[in-house]
């Protein structure tokens, strides 16, 4: 199986890297009728209501907003007051999750969306230090590392690229779509590419740094920043928001999630941190909600496809194109038959998919926050 799916990252790398362009062309080249044609759904059609009365949350998980952590297992710390208390006072990584909604205002929540949008987009995107600069070098450490070399070897990320994600998946994507939309070539078709890549960058770095926040602390925060923009709770940005807009319960465990990322950064203070089983806990309670979140948004871009028309339909399933093989490896784990039909749905145009099916295997595949 492991086989199967590296050929499956290797087919998403090769059709995006093969039009793939170094530069966007300028406004001035762009096609002249570039327009997008169709309806998207009206808010009433992507309604969503979550249920989440029959799930129960782990024993061992963090929870702050019941007593304060005070019934839970866990030892008394700096979260219990259900806030996030930045280890730094300054958190580097705001700015990239705010950079990704600057994107969005110029992207796929534009309704003037022009060739013009795609190249201030990029123009965001590679700020220095910005989100291009982490794309590059970003490794999803659900899966082993390379034995040695770094993902910012090509030769590298192209034989791993489950691990080095970014160098390998994410960013030919990127490249393409944004050089593509500023030639005016599927406006609303590379928004939704754009769109489902960033997002899952954004999902990767939050584990990615909760990982690294081992070694060093300040890690915690930039896992707290790529979650929800260093916002409040009540009105986060970036993917906590995409998330809460369906799911508001899965948010909220999400940022429990983080919450128990302090927790444990608050109780373990060693330099690398000792208490891997405290982390362990923490990562998966956070991963685990995360997850969900991903799988209701895939959940309503299937929504999208039965609801849209033209090529708002058609940019739904390009977002699906992405997102579904890369949520691929959790799914697989927890439903093989659903894991293979969800692929299978991605094959064809939009009409040949099974809307109802597809949504119905992910609330099955993915019930509980």
């Amino acid at each position: 199986m492991k086989t199967e799916i590296r050929v499956l990252f290797a087919a998403i790398w090769t059709a995006f890297a093969a039009c793939a362009a170094d530069d966007p062309k300028e406004s001035g080249d762009a096609a002249p009728d570039a327009s997008v044609e169709g309806e998207p759904c009206a808010d009433e059609e992507l309604g969503y209501a979550e249920d989440v009365s029959g799930c129960a949350h782990a024993p061992a998980d963090y929870t702050p907003r019941e007593n304060s952590s005070a019934d839970d297992t866990w030892e008394a710390c700096i979260s219990d007051d259900a806030t996030y208390h930045a280890i730094e006072e300054s958190v580097s990584s705001i700015a990239r999750t705010e950079a990704y909604v600057q994107i969005g205002d110029l992207l796929w929540r534009n309704e003037a969306i022009s060739p013009h949008s795609f190249i201030d987009g990029r123009v965001v995107y590679e700020q220095e230090e910005g989100l291009g600069s982490r794309v590059a070098r970003r490794y999803d450490p659900h899966y082993p590392a390379p034995p040695s070399g770094a993902c910012e070897d090509a030769d590298v990320a192209a034989a791993n690229p489950e691990y080095c994600v970014g160098p390998a998946i994410l960013q030919p994507i990127l490249v393409a779509a944004f050089a593509a939309g500023a030639e005016g070539v599927e406006l609303a078709e590379n928004a939704a590419r754009i769109e489902a890549a960033l997002q899952w960058f954004l999902y990767v770095s939050v584990v990615k740094e909760t990982t690294t926040c081992a070694e060093a602390p300040d890690n915690c925060d930039s896992a707290w920043a790529y979650y929800c923009g260093g916002a409040p709770r009540a009105t986060p940005i970036g993917l906590a928001a995409d998330i809460d807009r369906f799911a508001p319960e899965t948010h909220d465990r999400a940022y429990d999630g983080v919450l128990a990322v302090r927790c444990w950064r608050d109780l373990d203070q060693a330099v690398p941190a000792a208490d891997v089983e405290m982390q362990a806990l923490a990562i998966g309670q956070l991963d685990f909600a995360l997850l969900r979140g991903m799988a209701i948004v895939a959940r309503q871009k299937f929504v999208e496809i039965g609801c849209a028309t033209g090529d708002y339909r058609d940019a739904a399933l390009e977002w699906l194109r992405v997102v579904i093989p890369l949520l691929d490896r959790e799914t697989r784990m927890r439903d093989l038959d659903a894991a293979n039909g969800l692929l299978s749905a991605l094959e064809g145009g939009p009409e040949l998919v099974d809307v109802p099916w597809a949504t119905d295997a992910l609330d099955a595949a993915y019930p509980c926050p």
